[in-house]
């Protein structure tokens, strides 16, 4: 499922929003709501969305503005904007700023449900245009899996796409739209290993990858991955490499 970040600071509207059907029928679900361009803004700078709704009209961060900040951060997120009549103008703005689209109000639940499947449209070709990189690539053949099947492709893309930052398996699971439990147990089943230690894999190839392509010291790597110390960063190294950082960039 496609997951939703919605804005809207008319809590009628959330209301209205969440009793409607089209999102799950267009693969969608409505991941999280807020009231305002600030909270919007905050939430997307903690997590993941594929989809941003939200009014133009907003406190703190009108929709305009959101867009412009998305745009500055560069967050991969598809962007739809709700608008009355009079706003066509202000939309339009929007729109040269990227927006995928735009709703008139009061929101007819065909039309949105033809925005949505254009836009599951969009999301599945960037999918299939997004190139794994080389370091998940490389925990995945240390774990003797090719990224051949469509759960894969999506773990694929999932690891490449969060710049190797600490991800918990609750994480994964909701991103995925799972139960920790289930979601562990699939994994397992389908990439041959559990989450953490694939998780430790993946952030020592690119480790491997920042030693080999970079100037950074083993310190600046490890607090670049997220370990508490170097000390304990090299200790994983090596346990994984059998080597330590230092003598694996002597090697090369």
């Amino acid at each position: 499922m496609y997951k939703i970040l919605l804005a809207e600071d008319d809590a009628d509207m959330r209301f209205i929003y969440s009793r409607m059907s089209v999102w799950k029928e267009c693969g969608f679900v409505i991941a999280k709501e807020v009231s305002n361009g600030k909270d919007a803004f905050a939430a997307l700078k903690a997590e993941a969305f594929d989809l941003v709704l939200t009014d133009i009209r907003m406190p703190f961060i009108d929709g305009i503005e959101l867009l412009g900040k998305i745009n500055e951060l560069g967050i991969d997120v598809a962007v739809a904007f709700v608008s009355s009549y009079d706003e066509f103008e202000y939309a339009r703005k929007g729109l040269v700023l990227g927006a995928f689209d735009y709703l008139l109000k009061p929101v007819n639940e065909q039309k949105l449900g033809d925005m949505l499947r254009r836009v599951s449209e969009k999301l599945a070709e960037k999918k299939a245009e997004n190139i794994c990189s080389d370091y998940v690539l490389s925990a995945l053949e240390a774990v003797g899996k090719s990224s051949d099947d469509s759960f894969t492709q999506d773990i694929c893309a999932y690891f490449s796409n969060t710049s190797c930052r600490d991800i918990s398996v609750e994480q994964a699971a909701e991103h995925f739209g799972f139960s920790r439990d289930y979601f562990g147990k699939l994994f397992r089943r389908q990439i041959g290993e559990s989450f953490s230690k694939f998780s430790t894999l993946v952030k020592i190839e690119y480790a491997k990858e920042l030693l080999r392509q970079s100037g950074m010291k083993a310190y600046e790597i490890s607090e670049e991955l997220g370990y508490s110390s170097a000390d304990y960063f090299t200790k994983v190294f090596k346990e994984i490499t059998g080597v330590s950082p230092a003598q694996y960039k002597q090697s090369l």
